[in-house]
């Protein structure tokens, strides 16, 4: 693999489909540094596109898809699914690192999609990355998509394709973190509050409980017995959510969904154990 080398400029990184994922990235990768990279946007997100290029002068767009292909030492695909069968149109080189941030394209499909080009791998940036606050998961560990990621937060290195599945799975969690707030917030209104209180009062409340996460060292089981105090209400709701089989729904879903998006491909593993 071919590595960046330390006082060479820096890579030029080219993206295809800027949406908000992708303004997340380079904002976090231009904002308010002195060496940022060259970074060549496609035209896909005209809007998103000129405003990062007002934003910051190392940012352009280009003419067309294939431009930032022939630009670009790297480049991030964060097309939506349905739209990444463009991959195949398009004329890569066999040294080019490619980096895929589209939820449910599997690496081989990548592969086959962008040959010749042979430095591919997959990430999960998230928009976190706009304030670098964002370790992203990444598989395989490719030098030149570290250097992208180590700017925006840093990385996380995942060791196998089953485990990146499993972390792309795991991190589509956040609906059912809202929904359940949306219960709570109409148990208060139900009482007499005003939604917007209701709302203001868990925002507050959950942001500050929250904080501990983005620590190093984390154990959610730790942080589970320091909130559930003996004979109060923490800890008789999380008695009764687990009495009513909610620990169990969610492995469920997490398994189903699982199961959806990698085609039941590590199923016969999983019987195997």
């Amino acid at each position: 693999m071919d590595d960046h080398p330390r006082g060479m400029p820096p890579l030029t990184i080219g993206v295809l489909g800027v949406g908000a994922l992708a303004s997340a990235v380079v904002t976090g990768l231009c904002e308010g540094v002195d060496d940022a990279p060259p970074v060549v946007l496609s035209p896909r997100g005209a809007e998103a596109g000129a405003r990062l290029t007002q934003a910051y002068p190392s940012v352009v767009v280009a003419g067309d898809n294939q431009e930032v292909l022939d630009r670009a030492d790297v480049v991030l695909v964060c097309l939506r699914l349905r739209d990444a069968d463009l991959l195949a149109d398009l004329d890569w080189r066999p040294g080019q690192t490619v980096v895929s941030a589209v939820a449910g394209l599997t690496g081989a499909d990548l592969a086959a999609a962008v040959a010749p080009a042979s430095q591919v791998a997959r990430a999960v940036p998230m928009v976190a990355t706009a304030q670098r606050a964002w370790a992203t998961p990444l598989r395989p560990d490719l030098p030149a998509a570290r250097e992208v990621f180590e700017r925006t937060g840093g990385v996380v290195a995942v060791g196998s394709d089953e485990q990146f599945d499993a972390v792309a799975t795991a991190l589509g969690t956040v609906a059912p973190f809202f929904d359940y707030l949306a219960t709570v917030a109409r148990f208060l209104v139900d009482h007499g509050m005003p939604q917007a209180d209701a709302d203001r009062l868990l925002g507050q409340s959950f942001a500050h409980v929250a904080a501990p996460l983005a620590q190093d060292g984390l154990d959610m089981q730790e942080l589970l017995r320091g909130h559930a105090t003996p004979g109060g209400g923490n800890e008789q709701l999380a008695t009764l959510l687990r009495q009513a089989g909610v620990p169990e729904a969610t492995r469920a879903g997490l398994d189903e969904i699982f199961r959806r998006q990698t085609g039941g491909a590590y199923e016969a593993d999983s019987s195997d154990g």
